[in-house]
């Protein structure tokens, strides 16, 4: 994810381009990007603890209404008023985004950052928090980077919010960026599909398929992809979620503002607004 420089110094994003190449917000330079991605991985870079990781075991043959519908994980203990702290969860490390009240049970969105590092995305998701209807949810933020095609580490932070806090079972989303997409595809397509009553696959560099259909899970996803210039995963991944019986809006692909720059702003901002008021049922 690159730099949205229509949020001026509000957001500061980077991405990878399908070179290689970074993206950078106006006025900063290719160095201050390596700089930004340097100073982050350390914090994301796991760090090994005592308690094991929870189960992040494929959910491809469980039944419909895994977690039950209407319900919520009934999880406590869990800090409020967080605004970006490092959590582990077994050797997994992920940023923490927590309202000072919130609901109850609460809306959760789960998300793999882009090469910009996971408190850059931490940043920006505070940042367009209020504009986007998202600051009341609770959010994790895993680094795609350092969790690069790792579905498993993104199950694990589930399920270690899941049990600090009173999630809602049909109010959890996922969002996946740039470097992120592999990790995201993993965890919402295969391990944890009954899950999310909500993807977004923001700035794509891969594509892949649902495991399950609508039915067998029994209900049908909101599924929505941001090209970021790559149309041809961004195809795929919606006709592959259109083939599972996915809910998508009209149209897409995103073909919106920004849909054919990788790392734009606006692509970014419509990404998060898609989540709030959607529901597995």
């Amino acid at each position: 994810m690159s730099p949205r420089s229509s949020l001026g110094a509000l957001l500061v994003l980077v991405a990878c381009g399908g070179d290689g190449s970074s993206i950078v917000d106006a006025g900063a330079g290719a160095d201050a990007a390596d700089a930004q991605s340097a100073k982050d991985a350390p914090a994301d870079v796991a760090v090994p603890q005592d308690a094991s990781p929870a189960d992040a075991q494929s959910d491809a043959t469980t039944q419909a209404g895994v977690p039950p519908f209407g319900g919520s994980s009934k999880g406590s203990g869990g800090a409020t008023n967080v605004s970006g702290a490092i959590e582990t969860a077994g050797s997994i490390t992920y940023r923490l985004i927590v309202p000072a009240s919130p609901a109850q049970p609460s809306p959760f969105l789960l998300v793999y950052s882009g090469t910009e590092g996971g408190a850059t995305m931490t940043n920006n998701l505070i940042g367009v928090g209020p504009s986007t209807g998202t600051d009341g949810f609770i959010r994790a933020v895993l680094d795609g980077v350092v969790y690069n095609g790792n579905g498993a580490a993104g199950a694990t932070v589930l399920d270690d919010v899941r049990a600090k806090y009173d999630v809602d079972d049909d109010r959890t989303y996922l969002l996946s960026e740039s470097a992120g997409t592999t990790a995201g595809l993993s965890l919402g397509f295969h391990l944890r599909e009954s899950y999310f009553a909500a993807y977004w696959v923001n700035d794509v560099n891969a594509s892949d398929a649902p495991a399950q259909t609508a039915s067998q899970i029994g209900f049908a996803p909101w599924g929505q992809v941001g090209p970021g210039g790559d149309f041809t995963d961004a195809n795929a991944i919606v006709a592959a979620m259109q083939g599972a019986g996915y809910r998508l809006p009209n149209p897409a692909p995103y073909a919106g503002a920004g849909a054919g720059t990788h790392g734009d702003p606006n692509q970014f901002i419509a990404a998060v607004k898609f989540f709030p008021g959607k529901t597995r049922k």
